[in-house]
């Protein structure tokens, strides 16, 4: 089972679990009683009304992230909805994440952006939630979310995210209907808000610096510094107190200028990607903490005896021999350091074999946190490496941009060092390596085993972009003012070339490794041809090759859908990585 975010009221607490099969809104009290409310789709998002008599629900009926909006009526388990038309998207703070507030402090209004004028930029409007009527506040030239309101709620903080390292602020006044830029600056910088409260807007901010620091952003006047470690600080949380988090190894710790308390675990992403954000619940801060080997739990952590109490028990559907990672370093050839996460099977039957997984994004991170397929793994016998390779989230601005018009060159320099890494450990075989990934990581392993095929036995690709050409020109429209610079312009014929020359489908000739591939009709984020044509090359050459057709979305969303698949990624690997009985190969299928 997964979970995602948690979101704390009067009685209790709302959080997204895909328990029932399918991600759905569930509610528990304080005491421990949980309720599921069906609603259609897979839901993304939660947001309660200041009063509580509403929760917001952000739901992709169509798997093609043209998201929906609704309102749930927590007594009834109603639902109002209040934007569904097809082939819109809808978005309530930063993509992918949880850590806005789209109400305002007063309850009155709604702030959500959409791609209903323009597909290629999100408009950020406020609804009326007493008349129910909508008005556009700013009109975008590319992606503009909205954060949060002013404790007064006359202004909205609107983030225009253009890349993953380069946002604005701006504040919409809605009684003027004036819009102010809050934060001018010269090259690439985040600005992350935390909230926004009488002494002014909180921030996790690069400006003027590699790593994310907390700041105290206030009109007019430059930025005040509240914490600046050379690590990033991935969020900062506004209530009572106001609280930043900072990673430590596989832990999180909570900080304010007067204390600091190290929860049992992972907490916090930035933006709070995968509902990864410590929120206050009146005094305490209800936190979502994740470790490799449990599953990811509730938390309340009271700041001022330093005690954290466990709310769930998730864990109990686990198996009891879930195996932590260790923390890892290794060199690239071009002397970039690089972490991981290692997993050692309990297995001490010599030497076993091992699986590189590669996260998706790029700009994402391998996470210290339960993750069903490398436990799959890990208990049928294999290590598993999971790199955060140049490109990834927490390593600094200049690390994470690293990855910037630069797929299939420098990260290529990454992977064979994973590979070289693992060769070198000696209760590893390392002439039993297998690669996988999906997404980002599915052309990671893709650009593995056709650009550096002597390293591996066997690869797993999902949904995982084979001819960047075809996916550049295909990626979601509210993409394509950002594309040139973090992948590259196909209309310029030397940076085509490039593209060409980095895209696996050019190298497809050269796999030697069995190759499984998995990709849904419907993705609307990577088109499923590229993976077709590489499916029907590699028949045709004869090479071992199955394809697995997922039923919707970018990515599986249906519970039974990705544990079926997780199966068949393990048996993949067991095939033609696994022991070879009285030394007979295994020969792969088409399919």
């Amino acid at each position: 089972m997964t979970v995602w975010g948690a979101w704390p009221a009067k009685e209790g607490f709302a959080y997204v679990s895909d328990e029932s099969g399918r991600p759905q809104p569930w509610f528990q009290t304080w005491a421990g009683e949980r309720r599921m409310f069906p609603v259609d789709g897979a839901v993304t998002r939660l947001a309660w009304r200041p009063d509580g008599t509403r929760l917001l629900v952000v739901t992709d009926v169509t798997g093609g992230q043209d998201y929906r909006l609704a309102e749930l009526d927590p007594e009834t388990g109603e639902l109002e909805w209040i934007a569904t038309e097809p082939g819109i998207r809808r978005e309530i703070g930063v993509p992918y994440s949880s850590a806005s507030q789209p109400y305002s402090p007063d309850g009155r209004l709604l702030a959500y952006a959409t791609s209903a004028r323009d597909a290629t930029c999100l408009d950020v409007y406020v609804r009326d939630l007493t008349t129910g009527a909508s008005r556009m506040v700013l009109e975008g030239d590319d992606r503009y979310v909205p954060v949060c309101f002013s404790p007064d709620s006359r202004h909205l903080l609107v983030l225009k995210f253009h890349q993953n390292t380069d946002q604005d602020l701006f504040a919409c006044d809605l009684v003027t209907g004036r819009t102010r830029h809050l934060t001018p600056h010269e090259g690439p910088a985040k600005y992350q808000p935390g909230g926004w409260n009488e002494d002014g807007i909180y921030v996790c901010t690069t400006e003027g610096r590699d790593f994310l620091g907390v700041a105290l952003l206030v009109p007019g006047r430059p930025l005040e510094w509240i914490a600046t470690p050379d690590t990033d600080v991935e969020n900062v949380i506004v209530g009572p107190q106001v609280v930043w988090a900072v990673p430590q190894d596989q832990r999180t710790l909570l900080c304010t200028s007067e204390t600091t308390l190290e929860l049992p675990g992972f907490a916090s992403q930035p933006f709070g990607y995968d509902g990864f954000v410590p929120r206050f619940a009146e005094e305490r801060l209800l936190a979502q903490v994740g470790a490799g080997d449990r599953a990811t739990e509730f938390f309340l952590a009271d700041l001022a005896s330093g005690r954290t109490h466990r709310l769930t028990d998730f864990s109990g559907e686990l198996p009891d021999d879930l195996v932590a990672p260790e923390t890892v370093w290794f060199t690239a050839a071009d002397g970039l350091e690089i972490s991981g996460l290692l997993y050692r099977p309990r297995t001490t039957a010599g030497p076993v074999p091992a699986v590189l997984t590669i996260h998706g994004g790029p700009e994402w991170a391998a996470l210290p946190v339960h993750d069903p397929l490398i436990q799959r793994l890990v208990r049928a016998g294999f290590a598993v490496l999971a790199p955060n390779v140049r490109g990834s989230t927490g390593r600094g601005l200049a690390y994470q941009r690293l990855i910037y018009r630069d797929w299939g060159r420098g990260d290529l320099a990454d992977f064979e060092a994973a590979a070289r890494f693992l060769r070198s450990l000696d209760w590893v075989d390392g002439d039993r390596l297998g690669v996988h990934g999906m997404s980002y990581g599915g052309f990671a392993a893709l650009s593995c085993l056709t650009r550096l095929p002597h390293h591996w036995g066997a690869g797993v690709a999902i949904c995982g972009p084979a001819d960047l050409e075809s996916d550049v020109r295909a990626l979601p429209p509210t993409w394509n003012r950002r594309v040139v610079e973090w992948i590259g312009d196909v209309d310029d014929p030397q940076d085509l070339a490039r593209l060409r020359a980095a895209s696996p489908l050019t190298h497809v000739a050269n796999t030697r490794a069995p190759l499984l591939l998995a990709h849904a009709e419907g993705d609307t984020t990577v088109v499923i041809s590229g993976t077709e044509q590489l499916y029907r090359t590699l028949t045709e050459l004869g090479k071992t090759v199955r394809f697995i057709r997922l039923s919707r979305g970018h990515l599986p969303d249906d519970r039974e859908e990705r544990d079926d698949l997780d199966a068949a990624v393990v048996q993949w690997f067991r095939d033609h990585l696994g022991p070879r009985p009285n030394g007979a190969e295994t020969t792969g299928e088409h399919q």
